[in-house]
């Protein structure tokens, strides 16, 4: 099968790409600076502008849309104009027009959709209201289709919990729980998706514990040899319960490794041989 995928040059993407190497699909990805990666095609584009991706999906038979654009996530922690507006260029404008080249080629037989569990729970947030645009464009499209979500991934967390570890006061909301889950496992149960026959909404990914954000941190904290003191900030207990619900699921598919497993694992890859 050839498949193009979005978003391959991101932290899901790098693991995704030979994934799919490995079950013997043929790889395209569409990118705005292309790699020369052995075993992949590369179109050069800009999803957000619309350009490569009549290029890109011409002659395939799969697309994984991975691409997404949140500024929160890139620099790793929000700022007040996030919670206003996000840009839609990537979620909206780019799947739309991914699905109207998807249908004018007639030869893809599914279109697989990468977005985040519990949206439904966070409709106050720009960001998250352009995912679910994005769903719906999804749904409403005559191309075959399935909507893979996941919690937040370990590597985001990590981020911005080292964002928040520099503040001299450091506080979280101790009521919240969070089940993030290891992208490299939900890259293997997206290749795992393509393949299985089925169509439509896909069981949730998530990780294997549901931790509250205290003991989240207090466990990245250890994991990098730093002592905090974690104070409660002050949140509604409605927001309280709203993150939680948006960052965990009662009937998913769990990954196996723990977020303390992945944070050992992260810091001996980041330790140099010798030291």
């Amino acid at each position: 099968m050839k498949v193009l995928v979005t978003g391959g040059t991101g932290h899901l993407g790098t693991v995704l790409v030979p994934g799919l190497q490995q079950q013997g699909h043929a790889v395209r990805v569409l990118a705005r600076q292309p790699r020369g990666t052995p075993g992949v095609e590369w179109v050069a584009g800009d999803l957000a502008r619309g350009e490569g991706v009549t290029e890109a999906t011409a002659g395939v038979d799969a697309i994984i849309h991975a691409a997404t654009d949140s500024p929160a996530a890139q620099r790793g922690g929000f700022r007040p104009r996030d919670f206003f507006t996000s840009p839609a260029g990537v979620d909206v404008d780019g799947t739309r027009a991914l699905l109207a080249a998807a249908e004018e080629s007639g030869q893809v037989e599914h279109f697989v959709h990468v977005s985040i569990v519990g949206l439904q729970h966070m409709k106050r947030l720009p960001y998250t209201r352009r995912k679910l645009e994005a769903e719906e464009l999804v749904r409403g499209s005559s191309v075959p289709w399935s909507i893979v979500r996941a919690t937040g991934f370990y590597w985001l967390m990590e981020r911005m919990f080292a964002r928040m570890a520099g503040q001299m006061f450091l506080a979280l909301p101790a009521d919240t729980r969070m089940a993030p889950v290891d992208s490299d496992e939900f890259a293997g149960f997206i290749v795992d998706c393509l393949d299985d026959g089925r169509r439509g909404e896909r069981e949730d990914f998530v990780g294997p514990e549901v931790l509250a954000l205290p003991e989240l941190m207090r466990e990245y904290l250890q994991s990098r040899g730093q002592e905090r003191r974690i104070h409660r900030a002050p949140v509604p207990k409605r927001v309280q319960a709203a993150l939680t619900a948006g960052n965990t699921s009662e009937e998913a598919r769990r990954g196996t490794t723990t977020w303390k497993q992945w944070l050992e694992r992260t810091a001996r890859d980041a330790t140099p041989e010798g030291a």
